[in-house]
């Protein structure tokens, strides 16, 4: 029997939040359309969400939406919630610090387009300060330059959700590594450690290769492109 089957676009942004860490852990999943449940049944699931991703478990036969709750499910499931309460605490307050950057990258999930003023205002200021939190909460935890991970010294979902955020951004969006490296060095460093993982690797090789730059898709790409291709990024 599959284990998940796990609903959303032929996109990475929030999908590949579940995808890393079920590639991580070599779950045996079905990655389906969302198209097949959004819009006309996401209301008749046993637990309702808004949009994508939809996670089906197969076993448990329940259903989740929001991508921090499915991330939460299946890092219980697979060890991989770090040890102790508190911290615990931490990786479900890195996984919303993730989700809050996706929201505030597509400009409130897509109510009003990038311009060129607003986007370099962003960019410099609060995009900058997320990149710093991120930094500060693993050197909190003695992230090094190069060994250790965001809240202490083994893999946990904290370090697959960081990676599955700033991953896709600056792959998607090259021009941004640089601000990544200049804000959150040791983040940059773990991203690439992580994408690095054999599984995981494989699956971005494949996707990357399938998929290109392609992030969140619509009309909210298509003005973060419009922007660096004005800007002479592209």
């Amino acid at each position: 029997m599959t284990d998940y089957e796990l609903y959303y676009w032929d996109l990475p942004f929030r999908g590949n939040f579940i995808q890393l860490l079920l590639e991580e852990v070599r779950a045996d999943y079905r990655k389906l359309d969302a198209s097949g449940v959004y819009p006309d049944s996401n209301l008749s699931l046993q637990y309702p969400g808004m949009a994508p991703p939809y996670l089906y478990d197969c076993r448990a036969q329940l259903w989740f939406a929001q991508m921090p709750a499915i991330l939460m499910h299946l890092a219980k499931a697979y060890h991989f919630l770090p040890d102790g309460a508190d911290q615990q605490t931490l990786a479900l307050k890195v996984i919303l610090d993730c989700n809050d950057v996706l929201m505030e990258i597509t400009n409130h999930n897509g109510m009003v387009m990038w311009e060129k003023d607003t986007w370099e205002e962003f960019r410099a200021h609060r995009l900058a300060d997320w990149m710093t939190i991120f930094e500060k909460t693993g050197q909190a935890h003695s992230l090094k330059p190069d060994t250790g991970y965001l809240l202490g010294s083994r893999l946990t979902v904290a370090d697959i959700a960081t990676a599955a955020l700033f991953g896709a951004l600056v792959h998607s969006f090259p021009e941004l590594a640089k601000d990544l490296e200049h804000h959150a060095p040791r983040v940059a460093n773990l991203c690439q450690r992580i994408e690095s993982r054999p599984s995981i690797s494989a699956f971005l090789d494949n996707q990357r290769r399938e998929l290109g730059n392609a992030y969140c898709g619509g009309q909210i790409e298509q003005s973060l492109r419009e922007i660096q291709y004005a800007a002479g990024n592209v």
